[in-house]
């Protein structure tokens, strides 16, 4: 009776996808496997491969015919019967465009899909494995805007390009934005012993500080004001205290959101003649510079952080928005300005 040979030739990629698959493998089996079917792919034979390896020649064979029939997949799945089905290339990318447009919050949930569509059965642990070979991974997701608009994210975006690119001397730009942390711990990731907890005081805190400020990409100059309240009286004393603390810009460029302390009526009229305000398209926070400077406030003032006092908390605040002096080179780093769409189509 004939027996198949299964020999292996490899092309380059298929190569590079068992040694990225090998190194990314904790598995001792599935990586004996790969190892395999990579020497085999040398140029050497079964039964040297088997001796390698401290296997038998039918072992060997076994990996090869798998390998052959299917994939990567046939090499990876412990519960392989001999006869087990497997998704073909085809099906592979029909996946990956299926989890793009919709979200599975279960390996479970997309085992159940594959098996409905293609007729095949993945055990969890297989399509875990599937799932990271094809470049996805759990993590949480992220809320949103629900009316961000793409395009016009992508019109303000070139528009900035050109105002940037466009600046003289004696011109400006300044991101402008409120913040209103309220006293209160926040707990967050931290390295802790394994095993062990670690807790966090809390406090039923109401008190709030009011916080208006702007930041320029330029030179990484933050001015901020702590204020009663947020109103376009506030903002008008801001902007002006900007204007009087820098007498030689012919021209400064305020980009904001559409709150209504920057857009309230009569506000740009009475503001100093070298300021231009520029609206932020609707629903775009990841558009403005300055709340990633908010984001570095609450992880170093309030992330795993108890004031015991409102008084403490403020001091802390002013603490922080002083240190952003020296700073710079972190800020020039953590704030630039290549922006990310948000799209929820």
């Amino acid at each position: 009776m004939y027996m198949k040979t299964y020999e292996i030739k490899l092309t380059r990629s298929q190569c590079e996808e068992l040694v990225l698959i090998h190194q990314n493998t904790y598995e001792r089996k599935a990586a004996d496997r790969i190892k395999a079917i990579l020497l085999l792919n040398q140029g050497y034979t079964k039964e040297e491969v088997a001796r390698i390896l401290m296997l038998d020649r039918n072992t060997i064979r076994n990996f090869a015919r798998r390998y052959l029939e299917h994939g990567a997949d046939g090499l990876l799945d412990d519960n392989y019967n001999g006869s087990p089905g497997y998704l073909s290339t085809s099906a592979h990318q029909e996946l990956k465009e299926e989890l793009k447009r919709n979200l599975y919050t279960t390996a479970k949930q997309i085992i159940n899909h594959v098996k409905k569509t293609y007729g095949v059965i993945y055990t969890n642990d297989a399509m875990v494995k599937l799932l990271h070979r094809l470049g996805f991974v759990y993590k949480k997701t992220k809320g949103v805007p629900a009316k961000a608009d793409i395009e016009a994210q992508k019109g303000f975006i070139k528009e900035y390009e050109k105002l940037r690119n466009s600046l003289k001397k004696g011109e400006k730009i300044y991101f402008l934005d409120a913040m209103h942390p309220v006293h209160q711990s926040r707990p967050d990731y931290a390295w802790i012993q394994k095993g062990k907890e670690r807790s966090i005081p809390t406090i039923s805190a109401r008190h709030r500080i009011n916080v208006n400020g702007v930041y320029s990409p330029c030179d990484q100059e933050t001015i901020i004001r702590r204020q009663n309240r947020i109103t376009a009286q506030s903002t008008l004393e801001l902007l002006k205290g900007i204007s009087r603390k820098h007498p030689d810009l012919d021209r400064i460029v305020i980009i904001h959101d559409q709150g209504r302390a920057y857009t309230a009526k009569g506000l740009h009229e009475r503001l100093p003649p070298n300021i231009e305000m520029r609206k932020l398209p609707p629903y775009s926070p990841n558009l403005n510079l300055i709340e990633r400077l908010w984001k570095l406030f609450h992880k170093d003032t309030m992330n795993n952080k108890y004031h015991e006092t409102f008084s403490a908390f403020k001091n802390e605040a002013t603490k922080f928005f002083k240190s952003l002096r020296g700073r710079k080179e972190e800020l020039k780093t953590l704030l630039t300005e290549n922006f990310q769409l948000i799209d929820t189509s």
